[in-house]
């Protein structure tokens, strides 16, 4: 049986407290101005959905692409090194098995005394899509309806409504664990010296089917509004005359954003308050027709950072 340990690089915390999204509300108000701190409907959208669709999957490609260039020949030798180690204890070379042990020990010892970053080799990467597709009014009286079974006690009721509350791009990043592997190639050679060849099959087998799965969560109402802004920016650059196409992307970015908070995506208040603010100042420009192009630049540059938070790039 594989064993497998999940690595999660984002923690997801979904609001379900009323208090909570009260607070957020008014917070949201007051820097607006408004008596309502979250457009109840989406506004239609003036651009192809496919095409949106279309540029999210290019950008998460890219993510993938760029993992995969970090697969490394190390992966692979360390995985047929001891598998090749396997096959000796099988043909009953006790002492070629022993030699060959030791050596891969040594050759491992000073691969990850080299470069650390190896403890953890990745061998692939895949992508799902998790969405659940439902606007504010239907988050909030989904949260609403969970805290009410929490509160009555149906914590199992309450799980299952909260359970498909995401709408995220999950990339999975299955990596061997290399640094275990001197030590159970160590345990291997010592069981084979004391011909005990059935148990040092056993640590070998059981250290080859060890994976690490590293899943990193791409949220789509964030990159839907990163996607929405730059067609937004590119549409102004040509000029004024489809300010109402602009101001249309650009609000519904906002609720975009606005969704990701209420599904609980990042840091509530500072980083969608600061996003919402500056969204709000260029809706007011490109009415204005004003030049708008730092100010795009700008917003882009903030998404862009505040994505890369949510979406930590791999340290090689």
């Amino acid at each position: 049986m594989k064993k497998i340990a999940i690595v999660g690089t984002l923690m997801m915390v979904m609001a379900i407290t009323l208090t909570a999204c009260a607070q957020n509300n008014t917070e949201r108000a007051k820097n607006d101005g408004q008596a309502t701190a979250v457009p109840q409907k989406e506004a239609v959208l003036e651009m192809n959905k496919d095409s949106l669709n279309a540029k999210i999957l290019a950008e998460v490609e890219k993510e993938i692409v760029k993992r995969k260039v970090a697969l490394t020949n190390e992966a692979l030798t360390t995985i047929s090194e001891t598998q090749s180690l396997l096959h000796e204890i099988d043909k009953g070379d006790k002492n070629n098995a022993i030699k060959k042990g030791k050596q891969l020990i040594g050759n491992l010892e000073i691969l990850l005394a080299k470069d650390p970053t190896l403890a953890l080799i990745p061998v692939d990467v895949t992508s799902q899509r998790e969405e659940f597709v439902a606007d504010i009014k239907t988050v909030r009286e989904t949260v609403k309806l969970a805290q009410k079974a929490m509160n009555k006690g149906h914590y199992r009721v309450a799980s299952d409504l909260l359970k498909d509350l995401r709408s995220e791009m999950v990339i999975n990043t299955f990596l061997i664990p290399t640094a275990t592997y001197p030590d159970a190639i160590k345990a291997a050679v010592i069981l084979l010296e004391e011909d005990d060849k059935e148990a040092a099959k056993s640590v070998l087998q059981e250290v080859l089917n060890t994976v690490v799965i590293e899943r990193t969560i791409l949220p789509i109402p964030i990159l839907n509004a990163e996607q929405m802004i730059i067609e937004a920016a590119t549409i102004d650059k040509k000029g004024h005359e489809d300010a109402d196409k602009v101001l249309n992307l650009l609000k519904n970015a906002d609720y975009q954003l606005q969704l990701a908070e209420e599904m609980g995506y990042g840091k509530k208040d500072k980083d969608f308050a600061t996003l919402a603010k500056s969204i709000k100042t260029l809706k007011k420009s490109v009415t204005n027709k004003e030049n708008s192009e730092q100010k795009f630049d700008s917003l882009k540059n903030d998404i862009r950072k505040f994505k890369e938070r949510l979406f930590p790039k791999r340290k090689k």
